[in-house]
């Protein structure tokens, strides 16, 4: 396996994992939302459930997308580098009195 394919499947990786990252944020504000069907809540309460998933949603937002942007840079870095193997054109001038 190549280094670059290696640098790949961590940035893959890295993907996946901030996948599951918001996905846990989303569950986490599906929870709000049911709790906040709850016909007993008082004003107060619901004030206060409404103003944690803005903040949750709005953590999450920005956190991920300073994540998108570091792992954009490292996919676009691991693609754009030399792959092992890969032929170069190099042209060969003799030297004199190398013969």
């Amino acid at each position: 396996m190549t280094a670059s394919t290696q640098n790949l499947q961590k940035i893959a990786r890295a993907a996946l994992n901030e996948l599951i990252t918001c996905r846990e944020a989303l569950f986490q504000i599906e929870a709000l939302f049911l709790a906040m069907k709850n016909q007993d809540l008082t004003r107060d309460t619901l004030e206060q459930l409404v103003n944690l998933g803005l903040s949750v949603a709005g953590d999450i937002a920005n956190l991920e997308s300073e994540n998108i942007s570091s792992l954009e840079g490292r996919y676009d870095e691991a693609i754009s580098a030399p792959q092992n193997g890969e032929s170069q054109n190099v042209a060969r001038i003799p030297v004199e009195g190398s013969r």
